[in-house]
């Protein structure tokens, strides 16, 4: 019997990760760095969250409930102005996020209704 191996992790995300992740641009969201944004398929996760990508191409979770904060360290490269972009974008689209963390809406329509800052 021929066992798949297990998702290797690349900068912080494992394979499967990154599957079920949809990944938005500072063009699309109106912040610096390139966000990624996903469903709790697994229910894995206490806390609903978005990841943002750092300047060390590593993921970094932001929780999207109160207060909005870095979930595993600062993310590098963000500076304190970015961030505080980061919370506006969350605040403008959190209902919409969290309608796709839990799986209400699909990629395309959560892609499509995002507000940019």
């Amino acid at each position: 019997m021929n066992i798949a191996p297990r998702a290797k992790e690349v900068a912080g995300v494992t394979d499967d990760e990154l599957f079920e992740m949809a990944n938005i641009l500072p063009d699309e969201s109106g912040l610096t760095r390139r966000i990624w944004i996903s469903v709790n398929v697994r229910q894995q996760h206490h806390r609903p969250r978005l990841k943002v990508e750092g300047s060390d191409k590593d993921f970094y979770p932001v929780s999207l409930d109160e207060p909005v904060e870095f979930l595993a360290g600062w993310a590098p490269g963000w500076s304190a102005a970015d961030f505080k972009a980061l919370q506006e974008f969350i605040l403008r689209n959190r209902a919409l996020l969290l309608d796709y963390w839990n799986d209400r809406i699909g990629t395309r329509q959560a892609l499509a209704g995002i507000q940019r800052v």
